[in-house]
């Protein structure tokens, strides 16, 4: 009979020491399970073998007797019961001795009632065993002060009868939070912990049950969860074997999961989604009902090689950038890509038709929308192929962004290998493929670059078209148009190229040297006014913009937007004349002086100096009557008006909104047909 009643070693010290994250709060559960299966295997008795866990929640027994629902309350504390072969004393021998290598075949660590600790305030243990022919009956509490062991009890029973009774008492709070509450989500979390014995058909019975009576028998749920055809495979990584069980799980709740165990009980899980994105977020079996996919990989490396606690293995592990080890030592990184290659191959049926469906998918979207991506077609189909599945519009075209930047990465690579190569390399055949190669890719980049530009400005003239016409019974206002050309109270240091659309009304607008967006003259620096005046959009250029060199260095132009539709036009007043509006504004910039942009005097009364007004309007009677009354004349479609103003030395050109769409759309549509792209 056992003497000592005591540890050897600083409890407090050990608990302290043993690692059990927050997110493994269940992991004391897990080993008081595991603790009654070896003791059910002891006995002999898997066929009759019961493990029933109690739930304890927060609060009285009595409060949760007459609920209906009690699994949105927390768990307090578990109880779990077993008649497996009782707490006799070479169990109990190896509990008082730390980190004891009993049971160690396995997979045992002796640190079990750490962990237990680790999250519980103490562990009561009660026990029937069999010893020297006749019974008795143990009991002790384990605290984590002290020598370990408290109200240590041992007398005889008359049961006839060994069983086991293990209380993990008081969750603390740090772990309580990250325990499941709802009775099925405790339950999933223990079959998958221990899915090995549920395949292998070597699992004592396990009930779940609440206070309220309502219970789950594990069994039952194994069969109805994960009750799809079990694939089983094994395969060799550096002379190591491996087995690989992938299996489905009805649970929509759930993702694809890749779990590593060790003696027969999960240590750790990855997404699988993550190394074979095409499996998506759930399949539709045959019946049309929703599952994932679980992969479990059982290996001695693993059962050597898991660390005290079972939560993580003592194997190197490779950043996913990183490239393979040539040595012979394993690595995680290597068991998952031969475990992903072998999951991959058990499922290419199916992976296969994804893939070629979604290829499809995604090449359709490139011809009809995005055409800038076809060199990513052309080069590197299988990036399109390794894309995640079902992605769409932004998220789509995100990802072809990153490819297209890889694919011009690897051509500019190219680029500098054959343009700095020496001469003795460029008389070589191998050198002449490679320049044929880098010629060629080069301009089908400069082609989807191109495409790429000219689908924006079709997506900006969409954009347009639509804010023209009328909704929810009225049109948008002038700054809402205003700011499609060029963004409202802005300056041109301010804004990129990317972010302006002035080649909507002329492509040389937008090769400017300032440009100040609805500002006041006070307040812009091309000029020493005081006049608080607004033009919408004023352009400072240098003469290559506009004019020929022997014309004078500098020029402006002034562009004026109206609301769609306005009315009210006359020549009462200038504010409601926009043909007067924009010569007053010409007026006050040639009566006044400034400075360009490197501080140069700039003389504004130069009877030379070019100006260029544009006015962007919907017509009506009014505003045609005022454009006769002014002697404008019409352009040649009739869809606008024109006039120099000699004494000001400017152009005017007022142009309807239809006639700026038409021009668009038409100059566009020339350049969406010389390279070949729909224009629909």
């Amino acid at each position: 009979m056992t003497k000592k009643r005591e540890f050897h070693t600083n409890i407090a010290g050990k608990v302290r020491n043993t690692k059990l994250p927050k997110r493994k709060a269940l992991w004391p559960l897990f080993e008081a399970i595991s603790n009654s299966i070896h003791a059910i295997e002891e006995k002999g008795n898997l066929d009759s073998g019961q493990i029933i866990i109690d739930i304890i929640r927060n609060g009285k027994k009595e409060t949760y007797e007459n609920l209906k629902v009690v699994d949105i309350y927390p768990v307090n504390s578990f109880l779990i019961h077993d008649n497996g072969s009782g707490f006799n004393d070479n169990n109990l021998n190896s509990f008082l001795t730390a980190e004891s290598d009993y049971k160690i075949e396995k997979g045992a660590k002796g640190i079990g009632r750490f962990v237990a600790l680790k999250a519980f305030n103490h562990v009561n243990y009660n026990s029937s065993f069999q010893s020297n022919g006749s019974y008795l009956t143990r009991s002790f509490t384990f605290k984590q002060i002290g020598n370990g062991i408290f109200d240590f009890k041992e007398e005889s029973n008359s049961e006839s009868k060994s069983w086991t009774k293990v209380e993990l008492n008081h969750y603390r709070e740090e772990y309580q939070k990250f325990c499941p509450k709802p009775l099925e989500d405790i339950a999933e979390k223990i079959v998958e912990h221990f899915l090995i014995y549920f395949l292998q058909n070597k699992c004592p019975y396990i009930t779940l049950r609440e206070q309220n009576g309502q219970k789950v028998l594990l069994q039952d749920y194994y069969k109805n969860t994960f009750k799809g055809s079990i694939k089983e495979s094994e395969l060799t990584i550096n002379d190591n074997t491996f087995h690989l069980y992938l299996l489905r799980v009805f649970n929509t709740r759930m993702s694809h999961q890749i779990h590593y165990c060790a003696n027969n009980r999960e240590v750790k899980f990855e997404l699988l989604n993550k190394y074979i994105s095409d499996l998506g977020r759930r399949i539709n079996d045959e019946d049309g009902n929703h599952f994932v996919y679980h992969a479990y990989l059982t290996s001695t490396v693993f059962d050597e090689a898991v660390d005290s606690e079972r939560i993580d293995f003592n194997i190197l592990e490779q950043n996913e950038d990183e490239e393979e080890d040539d040595s012979s030592e394993i690595t995680i990184k290597n068991i998952r890509n031969n475990a992903v290659e072998e999951i991959e191959k058990l499922l290419e049926p199916y992976l296969s038709s994804v893939r070629e469906e979604k290829f499809e998918n995604y090449q359709s979207h490139i011809y009809s929308s995005s055409p800038q991506y076809k060199t990513i077609l052309k080069y590197h189909p299988e990036t399109i192929k390794k894309l995640p599945p079902n992605l769409k519009g932004n998220k789509l075209d995100i990802e072809l962004f990153k490819a297209q930047n890889e694919l011009e990465s690897e051509i500019k690579e190219l680029g500098e290998e054959v343009l700095n190569a020496n001469e003795d390399i460029q008389n070589t055949e191998e050198y002449q493929e490679k320049y044929a190669e880098y010629i060629e890719k080069f301009n089908d980049i400069g082609k989807a670059n191109l495409a790429k530009h000219i689908v924006h400005r079709k997506a900006v003239i969409e954009l347009l078209d639509k804010f023209l016409g009328i909704e929810d019974n009225k049109f948008q206002t002038e700054e809402t148009i205003h700011n499609i050309f060029f963004p409202i109270r802005s300056e041109s240091d301010e804004i990129s190229y990317d972010k302006q659309n002035l080649w909507l009304i002329d492509e040389r607008l937008s090769y400017h040297n300032y440009l100040s967006s609805d500002k006041s003259f006070k307040s812009i620096k091309v000029s020493d006014s005081e006049d608080l005046q607004r033009p919408d959009l004023l352009i400072f250029n240098d003469s290559f913009a506009f004019v020929n060199d022997e014309a004078p260095h500098h020029s402006f132009t002034i562009i004026e937007f109206k609301r769609p539709e306005r009315q009210g036009y006359t020549t009462e007043s200038y504010k409601k004349n926009p043909v007067d509006q924009v010569l007053q504004y010409i007026r006050t910039i040639r009566d006044n002086k400034g400075v360009d942009r490197k501080g140069k005097k700039i003389d504004f009364i130069n009877a030379n100096t070019p100006f260029y007004a544009y006015i962007v309007l919907d017509f009506n009677e009014n505003l045609k009557q005022v454009l006769d009354d002014k002697d404008f004349k019409k352009t040649p479609d009739s869809m606008g008006y024109f006039k120099f103003h000699d004494k000001y030395n400017a152009y005017i050109e007022v142009i309807s909104y239809q006639k700026l769409l038409k021009d668009a759309k038409m100059r566009n549509r020339i350049l969406f047909e010389k390279l070949g792209l729909p224009t629909n």
